[in-house]
């Protein structure tokens, strides 16, 4: 199997975490740091027009606050699954019960949104301790994609105590010795080009090359704001390139639920 699960983290636009708060806000653009969804809420529709035109289902980890705040409708063809509340660290959370709730508001804003339980879970700020992992089956998660594997010529899922599948977000070096992750962030930045995620996934040999980014990413830079129209357009031409780059490679597009089920059968 050399299976590509693009992942797309859907929560408020620019997260941060707020000072003496749980839930995050979102960076100020001179209105305050309140949580804003406006640039997700457009991301999420130039990421669906892409995939429609690839024939690609992606993997959305949906932050139930957002969910609550958008259109959800192009969501309809893909695979969604939790990603926290109010974009809280889950793992700062003391208690098992504090963390059952936030999970619990997590999977009926899922269900609530699409009509389906979710499977699938991302930690936000990739932040997942065990205790929050051991409870995922107690709502129906059987894949974890909240942390990171070292890139390698073998990228196969593990099963965890509990039996949570542990999907995780590839890391490695580039062609400079340089860190680089499987998420987008950097070349959303201008920071990394598409070339540099090619040459990533072509050491892997067998598993899944999980990929990730951010719906507010498409429309909205951290360091430069809001993007223009010629710079989404270019944006979405990178990531375009990646992901059409990656299948040339004969990775398959894939859900983490059908990576799950193809290795729960021993395919």
């Amino acid at each position: 199997m050399r299976a590509l699960c693009f992942t797309v983290d859907l929560d408020r636009d620019v997260n941060i975490q707020v000072p003496g708060g749980t839930a995050a806000g979102s960076i100020d653009r001179g209105n305050g740091t309140g949580p804003r969804f406006s640039s997700t809420e457009k991301g999420l529709s130039v990421l669906a027009d892409l995939l429609d035109e690839l024939s690609m289902k992606a993997t959305f980890f949906a932050e139930a606050a957002t969910l609550g705040s958008i259109d959800a409708g192009p969501l309809s063809k893909h695979e969604v699954g939790i990603h926290g509340a109010e974009h809280e660290d889950i793992s700062a959370i003391t208690g098992a019960d504090g963390k059952r709730a936030v999970l619990e508001e997590s999977v009926c804003a899922v269900k609530d949104a699409v009509g389906k339980a979710p499977r699938s879970f991302r930690a936000p700020y990739m932040r997942a301790d065990d205790e929050t992992i051991g409870l995922l089956p107690e709502f129906g998660i059987c894949t974890d994609s909240s942390r990171y594997i070292r890139m390698g010529p073998s990228l196969m899922p593990a099963r965890m105590s509990g039996g949570v599948w542990e999907m995780a977000v590839p890391e490695g070096t580039d062609a400079d010795g340089k860190k680089i992750a499987a998420y987008l962030w950097p070349m959303h930045e201008s920071k990394r080009r598409p070339e540099d995620y090619l040459r990533m996934a072509s050491e892997m040999e067998g598993g899944a090359f999980v990929l990730a980014t951010h719906t507010w990413h498409m429309v909205e830079s951290r360091e430069r704001g809001m993007m223009s129209a010629g710079e989404i357009e270019n944006n979405t031409a990178n990531v375009r390139k990646v992901l059409e780059g990656m299948t040339d490679m004969g990775m398959r597009p894939m859900t983490l639920t059908e990576v799950r089920k193809r290795m729960e059968s021993g395919q």
